[in-house]
This record gives C-alpha cells, sequence and structure tokens, in this order.
C-alpha cells in the first residue's frame, strides 16, 4: 500500500476486495425509499443517506469480517498500535442527485473513549465517470489537494486527524446517485500531538 502525506497520510487503492463480494453488497443496498435510513438534509453542510447495520444484508457483514481483517495491514503501513473496527457514523452512505457533503474533519473520540485513527471508504459506482461528479476532495491549508473519483472497488484509508479534511462540496449532478461503504478504526492509545476531544468540524 503505497501512502502519500500529502495533504495528509492516505492512500488510494484500486481493486482492495473481490469484486464478486462488492456486487453482492450492491445488491443489498436499500433503495432510498427504504425503512431505517438517516436522513440527513443541512443544505449548508451535508444531504446524504446513512445506512447503519440494521440496514445490511448478511454479504455486507461478510465484507465488514474482511475490513476488520486488514487492521494488522492498515496499522502497519500508517504505522499505528492495535486498531478495533467501528462503524458508527458509518456503513452504507447513498448521495441522491443534488446531494452533496461540506468539507470537514471527523469527530475524533468514541463514546467509549476510543481514538479515532483512520477512516475506511469503499466506492460501490460500476462504470462511474468523470461527467458523473462525486469526486471527494482532500483539503489542505490552502484548498483541494487531491481528488478520488468513487469509481467501483475503489478503496480511500486515510489517517484521521484534526487536518484531514474532506468532503465533496460540490452537489452531485445526476441522474446516478452514489454509494458507498464507510468504516472507521480506533485505538485504545491516543495518537502522537492529540490536543482535545472535538466532533464533526467544517472546514471553513
Amino acid at each position: 500500500m503505497n501512502i502519500s502525506d500529502h495533504p495528509f497520510p492516505h492512500a488510494i487503492v484500486d481493486g482492495m476486495w473481490d469484486d464478486e463480494l462488492l456486487r453482492s453488497v450492491l445488491a443489498e443496498f436499500p433503495e432510498p425509499e427504504a425503512d431505517g435510513w438517516i436522513r440527513y438534509g443541512d443544505p449548508q453542510h451535508e444531504v446524504k443517506l446513512e445506512g447503519p447495520d440494521h440496514l445490511w444484508g448478511p454479504n455486507t457483514f461478510k465484507f465488514v469480517e474482511a475490513i476488520a481483517a486488514r487492521g494488522p495491514e492498515f496499522a502497519q503501513a500508517f504505522g499505528m498500535p492495535e486498531l478495533t473496527l467501528r462503524t458508527e457514523g458509518g456503513g452504507y452512505h447513498y448521495i441522491e442527485p443534488g446531494g452533496k457533503l461540506a468539507v470537514h474533519a471527523d469527530f475524533n473520540r468514541s463514546d467509549e473513549g476510543l481514538y479515532r485513527r483512520l477512516n475506511v471508504i469503499c466506492y460501490l459506482n460500476p462504470d462511474w465517470t468523470e461527467e458523473d461528479g462525486g469526486k471527494l476532495e482532500l483539503f489542505g491549508d490552502s484548498g483541494p489537494v487531491a481528488e478520488v473519483l468513487p469509481q467501483f472497488n475503489r478503496t480511500l484509508v486515510f489517517e484521521t486527524s484534526d487536518k484531514s479534511f474532506h468532503g465533496h462540496p460540490t452537489p452531485l449532478p445526476g441522474p446516478r446517485p452514489r454509494r458507498s461503504f464507510a468504516a472507521y478504526f480506533f485505538s485504545v492509545e491516543a495518537p502522537e500531538h492529540y490536543v482535545e476531544d472535538h466532533t464533526t468540524v467544517w472546514y471553513e
């Protein structure tokens, strides 16, 4: 896994997971009309749907197990201690046409006091093109530095910190929706240079 440090430590990997497994996860993705989605409708910050584990099918749970099994590999690649997988705030993410996610840094501590260390985002959009939009942007001090086109079986892994600002602030043009699955790794130990606990911090 090749780690880039700019604008913060991250890796973009194509083909990390078995294609058949991901197709089965995509097949289990509920339609937006299904009961159980958490819907965010703040036009300034986020217009999206989030699908926690009560919406998942059996193949999605298998996928989560596959992500968890990569924990030691991710820890070694990013120079971190033992990691524990959690999915609060993650799971299925569904962006409808017109949806967006403003640039932000994520909350950095769990309710149990674990420290959030890595985000893992896997994209589930077959034959996705530049025209379909929905790129995730990684921000540095002076603005966007890197972009990730959300193509099928493309995975973004990045270090969670006060500086890991990311998002797709440009509304999705449509007509296609954008699907992804997100999970997060935590550690008992605090990261080096940890300052303080915080919730989501929006980029200004």
